[in-house]
């Protein structure tokens, strides 16, 4: 490993140390609960939309330590410099040194690589397999005799990186299509590379369409939680193209989102069809190379989604290294251009990119509204100001929420509706009535937009003479909502 690299890797690592420890949202506090049963419990995932890979891996990290950081540190963020530590790599074998510094710096810098880069979930870690998939197959089309066993090596990747995302196969999609037009004479030897993977997932597959079933059952019996979990087809490309740009920013159709992306977007084209045109063999399949990485995989993805609602930036974010690999050969090759507008671009693409990564990141570390739900501040409050003995908490869910779950060390006795919607509870009344046993009722706001869009729980609690006296209010998490006993209203207005 050269110094250079050696420097990027340790200032990637130094930027994703903030909030590495801050709380578990839903879905990893999910995973968190999942891990930590027993091995041969760590297969049965199927309300848990994706592969065993991290669950098991995860599984065996937890018996060092429970620690959000920990946990995040084996899932996530080694992954991710894995990732930055390929993208230099192969954006080295695709054009150069000076191209590999610039992309992996972009990656470095990404808030959008760095937010998931501290997630626990299974996106840092397809990426990851993604990259390395990527590399070795460039260099096996490349045929090189000194790289050994490229097609084992090939097969072995795309098999662990099909077991850590139901999105990985379009990936494997996309290099099918390219070998299939620009690598002919080895097309061949490539399919057979690929039998591993496919023969290899093929044990997985009852599971995975029991979890097909499970999906569809929440998306029938909870209207509208599938916009909360993919895009729509109409806006799924430019929504992912935005969050590869800006992250994790809530990105709307203003001023500044308009203008800084038509700094990234439009140089990006021009430059690239200015150089397109001008290209050597060997240069012009290289590129094609990245786009193909690039654009393939997300038009497949964006298909299916109009049958199967899967496609989201996170997803895909084993597309950004391509994305960023892309704008620093432009920038590169457009630094050394002798046309003062095209040396224009490349220093306004650069510039661009560079800023919006910083205002990104730097908005992701100070504003919590675009962080995780901090499901461990919100405990905390609560467990220093009510006790279990006389509180009870509500959801309207099927169960406890997982990060309650996860952090509610006092063990607070709660009520679950038992329904994903509230209409479907046949007699809620009875489900809610022993909230009468306590005198301070906790009724948590999260989802109940789309579980309880009409309110019913404050309905049936005035029914039982409670009153709302307030609420705690957590970005990401909202309201959640405080009754207290009829006998204690004196002196509350």
């Amino acid at each position: 490993m050269n110094k250079k690299l050696g420097l990027i890797l340790i200032f990637a690592f130094i930027l994703r140390i903030p909030l590495l420890n801050g709380s578990f949202w839903l879905d990893e506090a999910a995973q968190a609960l999942e891990i930590i049963r027993p091995l041969s419990q760590q297969l049965n995932i199927t309300a848990d939309f994706q592969p065993p890979l991290l669950h098991l891996i995860l599984h065996f990290a937890q018996y060092f330590s429970y620690s959000e950081s920990w946990l995040r540190i084996i899932g996530a963020l080694i992954p991710g410099l894995i990732t930055i530590l390929f993208t230099y790599k192969l954006a080295d074998k695709l054009f150069g040194k000076n191209t590999a510094t610039l992309a992996s710096l972009f990656l470095a810098t990404s808030a959008f690589h760095i937010f998931y880069s501290q997630e626990l979930r299974p996106y840092s870690l397809a990426t990851m397999f993604a990259l390395i998939s990527m590399y070795y197959y460039f260099l096996f089309f490349q045929n090189k005799p000194k790289e050994k066993y490229l097609g084992l090596k090939l097969s072995l990747v795309n098999l662990l990186g099909l077991y850590s995302s139901y999105l990985f196969p379009f990936l494997m999609i996309g290099q099918l299509i390219f070998a299939t037009f620009k690598n002919q004479e080895r097309l061949s030897k490539y399919l057979k590379t690929q039998i591993i993977p496919i023969l290899g997932f093929l044990p997985w597959l009852p599971t995975f369409f029991k979890q097909l079933d499970a999906g569809e059952m929440v998306r029938v019996n909870l209207p509208g939680w599938d916009k909360v979990v993919s895009l729509t087809p109409l806006k799924a490309i430019p929504l992912v193209v935005a969050k590869f740009i800006f992250g994790n920013l809530d990105v709307e159709p203003n001023q500044f989102f308009i203008i800084f992306g038509a700094m990234v977007i439009i140089p990006i084209l021009v430059l690239l069809f200015v150089k397109f045109k001008k290209l050597t063999n060997k240069k012009k399949y290289n590129l094609l190379f990245t786009l193909a990485w690039l654009i393939l995989p997300l038009i497949s993805s964006w298909l299916v989604s109009f049958y199967i609602p899967v496609i989201r930036a996170k997803r895909l974010l084993f597309l950004l290294p391509a994305f960023y690999i892309l704008a620093a050969y432009l920038i590169d090759n457009f630094l050394k251009n002798t046309k003062k507008i095209n040396f224009a671009l490349a220093i306004l693409l650069m510039l661009s990119i560079f800023s919006i990564n910083i205002i990104s990141t730097t908005f992701y570390y100070t504003n919590p509204s675009i962080q995780r739900e901090n499901w461990k501040g919100l405990y905390q409050e609560i467990s220093e100001t009510f006790s279990p003995a006389n509180t009870v908490f509500i959801y309207s869910f099927t169960d406890k929420f997982a990060p309650i779950k996860w952090y509610d060390t006092k063990n607070y006795p709660a009520i679950s509706t038992g329904e994903l919607l509230i209409s479907k509870v046949d007699d809620l009344a009875n489900t809610l009535k022993r909230v009468v046993e306590y005198e301070n009722v906790l009724v948590f706001d999260y989802l109940r937009d789309l579980s309880d869009p009409d309110r019913k729980i404050e309905k049936e609690l005035a029914n039982f003479g409670f009153k709302e006296i307030g609420a705690l209010d957590y970005p990401n998490i909202g309201f959640v909502r405080i009754f207290i006993k009829p006998h204690l209203l004196i002196g509350v207005k």
